[in-house]
């Protein structure tokens, strides 16, 4: 979307891109976002790149946007093959195609495998039903059904290679990164480990990349850091895993790394990590190394609303851990759920209060969304709370969903006084005045506000 809150390479289509040239296709990244991709610029792309295959990738709030894009495409050639992918094809499945009807393929969950082998098939044209039941993750009509096979999540991360870090150069991008400030640019976010074993109701992570953990060799990380470093002159990366501090011993092996190579860069977590795998010593190196800013998933001031949410975090452990990051000196941001479905006032006004006894200096008051897949939103549809999602208001300014006995309005008026109430404090506008990098990123800072104060 082109009021999208932060503007970064897209690591993903990076790691496709690689998987593709792999099997020796041609293969170009368009990023619509960071282009400003209109639907009269798209049939200029197509006439100047005339492809045979064109795959998108979809956030939930752009199924709008991207029907119109693909009469674009379609108009322009019929023949051209649509590939859709991306986290709401993994949370919606087969029901792709209620919203999507003439899409020719789609995949869910990770695609580095699935994807190159269906383009194989394209090129080869045998399309029959023993072709197409070999390629992982792929939901293809067959007749009148719809058939879905089974995911597939790469064991060996280390085989997957590195994204194709020249067609999403990471000094061609501006200062919105996912996490709203930084220390350093150039920027580039990098992924270390998938999969996440915590069993959160609303996340749908695991459904995009599964629940078993699996992370990359120190050897394959570095190798990726010194090209980023080295290369394209990247001053500060951004770890994008969900549970990069789930293995210890190989933080403890990247910091080293870090220094035996003189790779002086910062780094933060802006996805956040899981305030249950840290300790003193272990920030200590952390910060020693680079790390400046931690990113932490509180969610909620109830006990209550967090144990709903199978969090796995007491409110005692919350403020442990965060006074421990603040003790060593890193910067925290706080991450927050209001409108949780078994939420009502006192536990929203609960989560406002004990965000500001909190040591943070940003938090990010995001209203609850019904993501697909997740076990919360299964549960909503069974219980008749949820029925047809509209796709266009699921982003975190907007209120897709609010619990019973609150109206949609009611929600977005306590996200907002949430929002207010934490920032216009003297303490935190000061933070924020000093974290301003530049114009731009003020610009971007500004916008972002008003959508969570003042959105819809």
């Amino acid at each position: 979307q082109s009021d999208s809150h932060y503007l970064v390479p897209p690591v993903n289509l990076g790691y496709l891109a690689t998987a593709i040239r792999n099997h020796e296709y041609n293969v170009k990244i368009i990023d619509g976002i960071k282009e400003n991709l209109t639907l009269s610029s798209l049939k200029n792309r197509l006439k100047k790149l005339n492809p045979d295959v064109i795959g998108i990738t979809i956030f939930s709030c752009d199924v709008a946007m991207t029907k119109k894009y693909l009469r674009v495409i379609k108009k322009y050639n019929s023949k051209i093959k649509i590939i859709l992918g991306g986290s709401h094809v993994s949370g919606v499945g087969k029901d792709i195609y209620e919203d999507f009807p003439s899409v020719d393929y789609a995949l869910h969950g990770e695609a580095e495998k699935g994807f190159p082998m269906l383009l194989d098939l394209i090129k080869s044209k045998k399309r029959t039903s023993k072709e197409l039941k070999k390629i992982p993750g792929l939901l293809y009509k067959y007749g009148k059904k719809i058939v879905k096979n089974l995911a597939y999540f790469e064991h060996d991360l280390d085989s997957l290679g590195i994204p194709a870090w020249d067609l999403i150069d990471p000094r061609t991008y501006p200062l919105a990164p996912q996490g709203a400030v930084f220390r350093n640019y150039p920027i580039a976010p990098i992924i270390m480990s998938r999969g996440c074993p915590y069993q959160c109701t609303y996340c749908a992570s695991k459904v995009v990349t599964g629940m078993k953990f699996r992370k990359r060799s120190v050897e394959s990380i570095m190798k990726e850091v010194e090209l980023l470093y080295r290369k394209y002159g990247v001053k500060e990366i951004h770890i994008i895993d969900d549970t990069f501090t789930l293995d210890r011993q190989r933080v403890e092996d990247f910091c080293k790394e870090l220094r035996l190579r003189h790779i002086k860069i910062t780094f933060t977590f802006p996805n956040g990590v899981r305030l249950n795998t840290l300790d003193e010593p272990l920030l200590r190196l952390l910060k020693k190394s680079g790390c400046y800013a931690m990113s932490v998933g509180v969610e909620s001031g109830s006990q209550k609303i967090l144990d709903d949410m199978k969090k796995g975090l007491t409110l005692e452990l919350i403020k442990e851990k965060i006074d421990l990051i603040d003790k060593v000196g890193m910067d925290v941001n706080g991450f927050f759920i209001v409108g949780y479905p078994t939420e009502s006032l006192k536990t929203i006004l609960q989560t406002i209060k004990f965000a500001k006894t909190l040591k943070i200096k940003r938090a990010h008051f995001s209203s609850f969304l019904p993501l697909p897949g997740t076990e919360i939103t299964r549960q909503l549809k069974k219980q008749g709370l949820v029925k047809k999602i509209n796709w266009s208001r699921l982003f975190y300014s907007g209120v897709p969903f609010a619990p019973p006995g609150m109206t949609k309005k009611e929600l977005k008026d306590l996200q907002r006084r949430a929002f207010l109430e934490f920032y216009l404090r003297p303490r935190i506008i000061y933070y924020m005045i000093l974290e301003i990098g530049s114009w731009t990123h003020f610009k971007f800072l500004m916008k972002r506000a008003k959508d969570y104060a003042f959105g819809n």
